[in-house]
């Protein structure tokens, strides 16, 4: 009856020795997560770009009508926008003026007696529709669209009325510029355009020159927005 018993508890002690769970050496550590940084994405570009500023404009052209046809340069002002359509190519205006005035022929005199001072002034623009491309902060466009001229002639009438010659025609803009960043989208951004227009300068009374042309550059700096 014994040897019965000891064989029943020898068995049942190898039963629980089988069911127990086997003994690790050390704890098995969880696989690591992979961390997975995303790239931030680039950038996009801004979908409008302008650019405001004042250059400085030499003419090329022969002014037989200009009053002081040596008076080839002065300021000017240039003005562009538009918006971008990607992968830098955009579209947009551009307009940009040149003015020079000089002094004119004396006028009537006043009433003591002194001839008044009188000033004859020329004015050139474009306004051109213009396709641009533009890598990194460099830029290049072209374009065409309207031009005008206007010139003051001497001498002035009797009534010290000074008789001007204007004219409205064809012309394009070609030209570029770079950007140096300021502050966000802004930026400083150095520009130069050549401009070419042509059409007829007619007075009040008549024709003063048919086919009249006019040619300047244009180097300018000013506020970008790219």
């Amino acid at each position: 009856m014994s040897h019965r018993i000891v064989h029943a508890f020898m068995v049942a002690a190898a039963v629980l020795c089988a069911a127990a769970p086997a003994p690790t050496s050390a704890q098995e550590a969880p696989p690591p997560e992979t961390s997975q940084v995303t790239p931030p994405a680039p950038a996009a570009g801004l979908p409008v770009f302008a650019t405001l500023g004042l250059g400085y404009g030499m003419r090329s052209d022969d002014c037989a009508t200009c009053a002081a046809p040596e008076n080839t340069d002065s300021f000017t002002g240039h003005l562009s926008l538009g918006k971008t359509l990607g992968h830098g190519v955009g579209l947009g205006v551009g307009v940009s003026v040149w003015r020079r005035g000089h002094p004119g022929p004396a006028g009537p005199a006043d009433s003591t007696g002194v001839p008044t001072a009188t000033t004859l002034g020329n004015m050139l623009g474009n306004a051109s529709v213009l396709v641009s491309y533009q890598v990194w902060h460099v830029w290049v466009q072209a374009g065409g669209g309207l031009a005008l001229g206007s010139q003051d002639l001497a001498p002035a009438t009797a009534d010290g009325a000074i008789t001007t010659a204007s004219g409205m025609g064809i012309g394009y803009t070609v030209g570029g510029g770079f950007s140096i960043p300021l502050a966000g989208p802004m930026a400083l951004g150095v520009f130069a355009n050549y401009n070419v227009g042509s059409y007829d300068l007619t007075s009040p009374v008549a024709v003063v020159a048919r086919d009249a042309e006019h040619r300047y550059l244009e180097v300018g700096v000013g506020l970008t927005l790219r």
